[in-house]
């Protein structure tokens, strides 16, 4: 039997909960975010501390708002997703979890045995015994105060994202970005925020857990949180193209937005306010053009375009001078705090219009930058308001600076090297919070003194694959050859092999050129040792063809990486008479009641 504050009835009209009840379902696995409406952590820690002062003077707080999803019937519980009070529900468990202090002082989870039993699995570091603590009362004030919660029958998710609209589009705090896009699910919202993310590096899957909302949110150097992404070292932020107050309020997404539209009307929008409002309103024929020219264009071919040339730009900047803002210097060389939209418009479309409408790339990345030099004084710039004329103006001078240092060549070369710069790194960063489809391996070789191929790697390989596929018909997932997730390993293949390590994020890229040459045989052939050991391996199909198409080598900063992609199958996959699942990072052979759990799980995918 549900928990009283849970039944269905008390749906309608706000209830009491309290927040120890609250952080029980956070810790628990019960409060889930959809990032299809939902925003990142933004709130200040002075916005945080505000609130936590609130609670304790035992102030009211605005209503939270719940949607429950039941489970699916394979053992995954009823969950409620956040619709209203994301961040104040962050701030309160952040403060709870030692977040951070209020007039000098933290929480006391001696107070709090379920916060301690958190603390002591590692789920999150306390502040050191010397800083002082919220007094005894205070503490349990807090954990007892009843927040004000409505909890809805959430089964049907338009309704959620029409509630989720109505609250949010006239919000204060909101960015007109974000009023743009709150309760707005058109195909062109969500190819603008999934390409935003991407660029960001916050991509996830759709449903996170409110505890997992650090890992992709953002935090600055003068407001940290310990969240996983700093907006100072976001490509939008590192090369001077936005400041980082910018990022916050959603600018990227603007300027995304901003980009699409002009490649889907074959030109330059006007680049105002009023314009991307009407892009984001149903009953405009700006929205109704724009979805419709998305439909004829191809929702994955535009992804594809916006991401390579994003990728492309990245590695003709990096190649010249890999230091911060080396865009805006390039682009503005008089010092400068002032963000650089109108020329990087320009350059992105000229990047845009030379790559897929002439099947060009560039030769000489590093002679781009150099041409680029003072364009924003070569162009039409504005604050609000850019007309459309300029703004293809803009786009005719910058191809004519840089046209000569491109030459005519297939673009689907890109997508092996500079092209793939931002998927690869993303695909690493959802590592953290996908890691039963994340596998990573230094290489083929034995890390000992003898340097020998290692005899078992390959049937490894196989039972990841295997694993990655039994995980569910809900996504793809990958595996990488080339990539240590070890510091133990890198420094080892640094100190056999002679290579310097690419540390990025949680893991060190090494890639396979080495192992290569220590073989004595070329990147295609290693390649080959793989694709050999998969075709003749009795992997079920059509995980195997699958597979064998599925085999790619990635060029990252000078370093090759193998790709394996293990698509989604509709069907539990074997490996000769055995089935393997993943278990976070582990792999394990299943037993005949997970078999039967993995079957049940792809039939109800399949009749859901």
């Amino acid at each position: 039997m549900k928990p009283y504050h849970m039944r269905r009835h008390m749906t309608v009209s706000p209830q009491g909960m309290s927040i120890q009840s609250l952080y029980r379902l956070y810790r628990d696995g019960s409060l889930t975010i959809n990032r299809q409406y939902q925003r990142k952590l933004v709130w200040t820690v002075a916005e945080k501390q505000k609130l936590i002062d609130s609670l304790l003077k035992d102030y009211p707080l605005p209503l939270f708002l719940l949607a429950e999803k039941p489970g699916d019937g394979l053992g995954k519980p009823t969950t409620y997703e956040v619709i209203d009070g994301m961040q104040r529900l962050n701030a309160m468990f952040s403060y709870i979890e030692h977040g951070f202090l209020l007039d000098g002082q933290c929480f006391d989870i001696n107070e709090f045995a379920r916060a301690r039993q958190a603390s002591d699995r590692g789920d999150f570091k306390t502040y050191p015994k010397d800083v002082p603590r919220l007094p005894a009362q205070a503490c349990a004030d807090m954990l007892d105060y009843q927040l004000a919660v409505t909890i809805f029958p959430g089964e049907q998710t338009g309704r959620i994202t029409d509630v989720f609209g109505r609250i949010n589009s006239g919000g204060r705090q909101l960015s007109d970005q974000e009023r743009r896009q709150a309760g707005v699910l058109s195909p062109f919202a969500e190819l603008v925020r999934t390409l935003a993310a991407e660029i960001r590096g916050d991509v996830s899957r759709e449903t996170l857990l409110l505890s997992e909302m650090p890992e992709i949110s953002i935090e600055t150097s003068r407001n940290p949180h310990g969240y996983a992404l700093k907006a100072e070292d976001i490509f939008w932020c590192y090369q001077g193209i936005l400041r980082t107050g910018d990022l916050r309020e959603s600018d990227d997404e603007q300027a995304i937005a901003d980009l699409c539209a002009s490649i889907l009307y074959g030109s330059p929008v006007e680049a105002s306010g009023d314009f991307l409002n009407q892009l984001y309103t149903s009953d405009t024929e700006a929205y109704q053009a724009v979805n419709q020219r998305l439909a004829t264009y191809g929702k994955d071919r535009l992804a594809f375009e916006v991401k390579t040339v994003f990728s492309t730009i990245r590695s003709a900047i990096e190649t010249h001078d890999s230091s911060r803002f080396c865009f805006r210097s390039t682009v503005y060389p008089k010092p400068t705090s002032n963000a650089q939209k109108s020329p990087f418009f320009a350059v992105f479309m000229a990047f845009h219009e030379l790559m897929f409408k002439e099947s060009m790339t560039p030769a000489k990345d590093s002679e781009i930058m150099v041409a680029l030099n003072d364009l924003t004084n070569r162009i039409e710039i504005g604050q609000k308001h850019i007309r459309s004329d300029d703004r293809q103006n803009n786009i005719k001078v910058t191809k004519g600076l840089i046209r000569d240092l491109f030459t005519t060549a297939d673009v689907a070369v890109l997508s092996h090297g500079p092209g793939m710069i931002f998927d690869f790194e993303n695909s690493i960063r959802r590592s953290r919070t996908e890691t039963a489809r994340y596998e990573f391996k230094q290489g083929l070789l034995r890390l000992d003194n003898t340097r020998q191929r290692d005899p078992a790697i390959v049937s490894i390989i196989l039972e990841t694959i295997c694993g990655i596929a039994n995980t569910g018909p809900d996504g793809d997932g990958f595996l990488y050859l080339g990539i240590a997730d070890k510091p133990a390993d890198a420094k080892r293949v640094e100190a056999l092999d002679g290579i310097t390590p690419i540390a990025f994020d949680h893991v060190a890229i090494v890639g396979v050129g080495r192992e290569a040459v220590k073989l004595e045989i070329t990147i295609d052939k290693y390649l080959g040792i793989i694709a050999s050991g998969i075709a003749n391996a009795d992997l079920s199909d059509p995980l195997k063809t699958n597979i064998l198409t599925s085999l790619d080598v990635i060029t990252y900063k000078g370093l090759e990486v193998i790709r394996i992609r293990v698509p989604r199958q509709s069907q539990p996959s074997f490996l000769g008479q055995e089935c393997f699942l993943r278990v976070g990072s582990s792999t394990i052979k299943a037993t005949g009641p997970q078999i039967a759990a993995v079957s049940k799980l792809f039939s109800l995918r399949a009749t859901a």
